[in-house]
């Protein structure tokens, strides 16, 4: 509120340069030459690197969430080591200059040349060589009950409809920016917007072969991230690789179109929702299939094919989903991933089919409301869909709607009432805390976390106040430093508020035994038990 949280780009580190990306103008081919005799006189060139002279860096490892911490990289294409280009963007040099302006017109003189391959770019064209990814997120790519198309052809009801969402870029307010600096040990320091303060520490480690406790991310605040900012990608190590080159710290700030080159956003899709019910609304077949797109460097299947395994009942399903691979920037994980496609597609389906029944869409999935997970056929710990839809229709007034398409106008405008099921998932990840406390009667927790504006400083010393039994304003929460005891990804999967008290309970728990081994034997608290 105060305007006081600094972000990336404006720590200020003694005697840093700026630096700029080149970035290629092709998809596909590779790099015959590079012409820097003009950008080379340009004022305040401190440096310009391209693979003819980066320093060895090894490849990242892939961003995998069921092997979380062995890897975070968007992309496991080698950094600026040789002169293939995967895609249009490609950083393929960076230009370090005295100030922002001059390393920006220095890069803006570089001049490279490509001997230019034919690439895939086309799903449309592609989409009929889909294959079936090995897995998604762990999960079997595909999910057979019974016999879906012959249930579908024998339902009295039906809709069967295709669905199309485009490609989406992540558009932060803070943009991704980086402050490398090497000291004289050979330690790496690096402040970075990112959503993984640990994640970055190891994967910097690998890229540049130094142990992990030779590298320290400093990330308190980030602008959003929405999934942009939890792999790694190419410019975080190329500031960092500037910066060795160089013998000084290095500013590397992206700028929009930069973020839009090089930073993987939401893949494209295609998906077929077939829903068939019969005379009493109860589906007896249940179709959700589609295609999306990533690539050979990332392998990323945006998994819209896990929502619908777990929120209608069905007596015959399939479930599965396709990928094609194009040569363009990776895809990541945004917003919702695969939940947000899949939604639109589903409930759109739902709504389509109760329209053709002349049902009320909440009735037509109260029917089909599963007793048990549909594909798992397990308990639910806590399911209330039917509540929340008995209550929303009751606050929107939802019975004196007029359920006719397109039936409701206010002077130009069409008004309308709909319903919809959200569904996410909600991860836990391992995570560590440290808590101290003070013969003045203050606590200190202490997590490598970042605070992205879900509240996560308030959340964990409010939580950690009550189970001291001290007031508020005698805690404080020390985060933003891979320092600190590790924790997990901020903003992924919802799981860094619920991680982080998860382990300060029995932090305190065993704080608080430590603290009655203190007592003396006249305390009040001498020979008590917790």
């Amino acid at each position: 509120v105060k305007g006081e949280a600094r972000f990336t780009a404006e720590f200020d580190i003694e005697n840093f340069a700026y630096a700029e990306l080149v970035y290629s103008t092709i998809a596909k081919g590779k790099v015959t030459r590079i012409d820097r005799s003009d950008a080379e006189k340009a004022p305040g060139l401190v440096a310009i690197i391209t693979h003819e002279n980066a320093p060895k860096l090894k490849k990242p490892t892939l961003l995998n969430v069921m092997k979380i911490g062995q890897g975070v990289g968007g992309s496991d294409l080698p950094i600026l080591q040789d002169d293939r280009v995967h895609y249009d963007g490609q950083p393929v040099a960076i230009v370090v200059a005295e100030t922002l302006e001059q390393a920006e017109h220095a890069a803006s003189l570089v001049r490279v040349e490509y001997d230019a391959e034919t690439p895939s770019v086309s799903f449309d064209a592609l989409k009929a060589e889909a294959v079936v990814p090995p897995d998604v997120l762990g999960e079997e790519p595909e999910i057979k009950i019974g016999n879906a198309e012959r249930g579908f052809s024998e339902a009295s009801f039906k809709v069967d409809n295709v669905y199309r969402t485009p490609r989406h870029n992540h558009n932060a307010l803070e943009m991704h920016a980086t402050i490398a600096a090497w000291d004289d040990d050979g330690s790496l320091t690096v402040f970075d917007s990112t959503q993984f303060l640990n994640g970055y520490k190891h994967q910097l480690a690998t890229i540049f072969d130094l142990k992990a406790e030779k590298v320290r991310i400093i990330s308190p605040f980030v602008g959003g991230g929405f999934g942009g900012k939890w792999a790694l990608w190419s410019n975080t190590a190329l500031c960092a690789a500037a910066a060795k080159v160089t013998g000084r710290p290095v500013k590397l700030a992206l700028s929009r179109e930069g973020v839009y080159r090089m930073i993987g956003g939401r893949t494209l899709s295609e998906q077929r929702v077939a829903l068939g019910a019969d005379k009493d609304g109860k589906f007896v077949a249940l179709i959700h299939t589609g295609t999306t797109a990533t690539t050979t460097h990332a392998q990323y299947p945006e998994q819209f094919s896990l929502t619908p395994r777990h929120l209608y009942a069905s007596e015959n399903m399939f479930i599965g989903q396709k990928i094609v691979n194009l040569d363009t920037v990776a895809n990541t994980w945004m917003r919702a991933p695969g939940e947000a496609i899949a939604t639109f597609a589903l409930e759109s389906a739902i709504d389509e089919l109760a329209c053709a029944m002349k049902i009320d869409p909440i009735e037509l999935r109260r029917i089909n409301e599963p007793e048990k997970d549909p594909t798992k056929d397990t308990e639910f710990s806590l399911r209330n869909l039917v509540e929340a839809y008995r209550r929303g229709a009751d606050k929107f007034g939802w019975s004196r709607r007029n359920p006719q398409p397109r039936s409701h106008r206010d002077g130009v405008w069409l008004i309308g009432q709909g319903v919809a099921t959200a569904y996410y998932p909600y991860f836990r990840w391992p995570g560590t805390v440290r808590v101290r406390i003070s013969s003045d009667g203050t606590a200190i927790v202490q997590a490598a976390a970042s605070e992205m504006g879900m509240g996560t400083a308030t959340v964990q010393l409010q939580h950690a106040a009550v189970r001291l039994g001290l007031p508020v304003e005698k805690v404080s929460f020390h985060y933003g430093d891979s320092a600190l005891p590790d924790s997990p990804i901020t903003a992924g999967g919802s799981s860094q508020t619920v991680t982080i008290a998860a382990a300060v309970q029995p932090a305190v728990e065993k704080l608080h035994r430590e603290l009655l081994k203190l007592a003396a034997d006249d305390s009040p608290l001498a020979k008590a038990k917790y």
